[in-house]
């Protein structure tokens, strides 16, 4: 069996050269949005200059998740309809369904966006400000994914090699063993390289083990059980049908009696029904 080295893994993972990087409009709308000064008008002007994230973002807030009666016709209108952090959102969303289905990888795909319904419906359940950031976290927990068996297919080749010789091990127990990192230490390098707010990069680094999240516990924990709950669900396939053990302490922290859950669940399982028109 081939081994890899984890210290050349990080430093290959750290030279941005070797990551998917975010469109430039993507990156400076992340530094407009902050100001308080910015205009829809200035936010709807620079998405529109990119005629393909700019048809993506009308899609997407036109998708049955958000459920609006009359049809969304321009960036500007769905920036005053939806708000800015959520266009915000919607510009990263779209931008990492792109780098997936661009990948190849239409069940990560599947399954990603599954988890990020199913957080964004526990987060509004929970009546979390912010909850559409729940739906990025979702979204992008499984993004070092892309960067592990896309960028360096000769890892993720040796990584497949193991799990098809059989036994029940877990794609984040193989990966650790042949290369001493998961795809949840590629996503938070990615997060940092991508400067994502704490909200996101926590969920992204640690959503198998969301005790060890400080300043964004509770969004980790529901990206976890989310993800966890999706697996569960069969929404697409991240890489193995093996269901991830779940966080006692995460499931305690977003509440979920059996009715929340069976409600949480239908919803979902509706919701994911739709998943082709969101991209």
């Amino acid at each position: 069996m081939t081994t890899f080295n984890p210290t050349d893994l990080r430093n290959r993972i750290e030279k941005l050269g070797d990551l998917p990087t975010l469109p430039h409009v993507v990156q400076r709308l992340a530094a407009m949005i902050g100001r308080p000064t910015v205009s829809t008008e200035e936010i709807g002007s620079i998405i529109e200059k990119d005629q393909v994230l700019a048809a993506k973002v009308l899609r997407l807030a036109n998708s049955p998740f958000y459920g609006f009666p009359s049809r969304i016709g321009s960036v500007p209108h769905a920036v005053i309809v939806l708000g800015f952090n959520v266009v915000k959102g919607l510009t990263l969303c779209a931008s990492a369904l792109s780098i997936m289905k661009d990948a190849g990888m239409d069940q990560l795909w599947r399954h990603s966006l599954g988890v990020a319904i199913t957080a964004n419906l526990l987060a509004t359940r929970m009546e979390i400000k912010n909850s559409e950031e729940l739906f990025v976290a979702g979204l992008l927990h499984d993004i070092g994914k892309v960067v592990l068996y896309i960028k360096w297919p000769e890892v993720g080749t040796g990584i497949k090699n193991v799990l098809q010789a059989g036994g029940d091990r877990s794609l984040l127990d193989v990966e650790q063993d042949v290369t001493g990192l998961s795809h949840a230490d590629i996503g938070g390098c990615l997060a940092n390289a991508w400067h994502l707010p704490i909200a996101l990069r926590e969920p992204i680094l640690y959503h198998h083990d969301p005790t060890l999240a400080k300043e964004a516990a509770l969004q980790t924990a529901i990206v976890h059980v989310a993800d966890i709950l999706v697996k569960g669900l069969a929404c697409g396939n991240p890489g193995d049908d093996i269901i991830p053990p779940l966080s006692k302490a995460a499931w305690d922290m977003v509440g979920l009696d059996e009715q929340s859950l069976s409600h949480c669940i239908e919803k979902a399982s509706n919701e994911f029904v739709t998943i082709d028109d969101y991209l």
